[in-house]
């Protein structure tokens, strides 16, 4: 178990670049260096996490995990993974709430300037994203319905990406054949049960885990799905977030280690303190959690097989992606009245797409640039 524990704790470590390097840096430690499992096994588990809802990367790490030392092993593998980020992000929460004035003038545009290579960061990864799952006209047209309907009515999205998942395996079943019931996909259902309107659910801290475990459920293939989800409530509906301190925590969480998901540990602090953080930590990774460690293990055979499954994930993932891309429209509304800003963000998009740059060095050195600016 310490082997696990340390194994997973250096993979947090050093692991920058999103969720498919973090992939990489997993199964190069487990199939080759570690040879805990060979490389079919992997590419099995990582479809599988692909397929169904929750951090990839982190999913990939606690079925690893599980691999080596069953429930308990994946548990290990989990925690260790996260801990680098979580402890960074915790600091950098700290420091950004009671130590930083981001209203001055020079600490203004070294945030401004980082929010621009990370809105770089996310138009690649849309465009990464873009080229894996919009192949045809249907899944296009997905995408820019999601993307209108969204942006107008963000609180929709979970909605709508179980509705077109589900529109596809209708459409499979009725012009195809019938194909068995399988539970795991009414999993991403059960937030649906308690909604943030309800008159039962009044407690700030109660909201915000349903808001982390909703978020947790539709982070499909990659941590930036879920920022529509997240600004939709914590920064439209609640107001507990203004747009600045929303796209701050979205920036630090790209430049810490591990997985870029811990941006929302960030704003729970910032939300509730302490008990925000708890709340917004075990509401969001309770899924994968529960996927890794209980429903992977139990539906292994269906999961491996399950044409079901893979229709729901092709129809849903377009919905997906559609989501993302409103977020960022809305993130990047600085962007749109400051030329410099438009060619900062192409600057970063050319040093990334040429991978003259890693992600975990642009930011901080678009940092840098918006210190020296301030300046001039």
């Amino acid at each position: 178990m310490l082997e696990i524990f340390i194994t997973f704790l250096r993979l947090g470590l050093i692991g920058f670049g999103g969720p498919i390097a973090l992939v990489s840096l997993i199964e190069n430690e487990v199939c080759h260096n570690k040879k805990w499992i060979d490389y079919d096994k992997f590419t099995l588990i990582f479809s599988i996490c692909k397929l169904l809802p929750g951090p990839l990367a982190v999913q990939v790490a606690i079925c690893c995990g599980y691999q080596r030392g069953k429930r308990i092993g994946g548990l290990i593998a989990g925690i260790s993974f996260l801990l680098p980020a979580l402890i960074m992000i915790i600091v950098l929460g700290i420091l950004y709430q009671h130590n930083l004035n981001t209203q001055s003038p020079h600490l203004s545009l070294i945030f401004a300037y980082m929010q621009n290579a990370t809105i770089a960061v996310i138009l690649l990864t849309l465009w990464s994203l873009a080229k894996l799952y919009i192949k045809n006209i249907t899944s296009a047209l997905i995408c820019l319905i999601c993307l209108g309907l969204i942006y107008v009515v963000p609180n929709y999205e979970p909605l709508l990406i179980i509705s077109f998942g589900f529109l596809g395996i209708l459409i499979y079943k009725i012009t195809l054949h019938d194909l068995y019931y399988f539970p795991s996909v009414m999993l991403a259902n059960i937030p649906k049960i308690f909604t943030t309107n309800s008159d039962l659910v009044y407690s700030k801290l109660i909201n915000l885990f349903i808001i982390c475990i909703k978020a947790g459920e539709f982070s499909f293939g990659t941590g930036l799905a879920i920022l529509p989800l997240l600004h939709a409530d914590m920064v439209t509906h609640f107001a507990w977030l203004n747009e600045r301190q929303f796209m701050d925590g979205i920036t630090l969480g790209q430049i810490t280690p591990g997985p870029t998901t811990v941006s929302i540990v960030f704003f729970g602090f910032l939300i509730a303190g302490y008990k925000g953080l708890l709340v917004s930590l075990f509401g969001f990774y309770i899924p994968p959690l529960f996927n890794s460690l209980l429903i992977i293990p139990v539906f292994w055979d269906k999961l491996t097989s399950s044409s079901y499954l893979k229709v729901f994930t092709a129809w849903a993932f377009p919905a997906v992606i559609g989501g993302i891309a409103s977020a960022t429209i809305k993130l990047s509304h600085d962007a749109y009245i400051h030329y410099q800003y438009i060619l900062a963000i192409l600057f970063a998009l050319f040093f990334l797409q040429r991978k003259l740059l890693p992600v975990w060095a642009i930011i901080p050195l678009y940092g840098i640039i918006g210190y020296l600016v301030s300046y001039f």
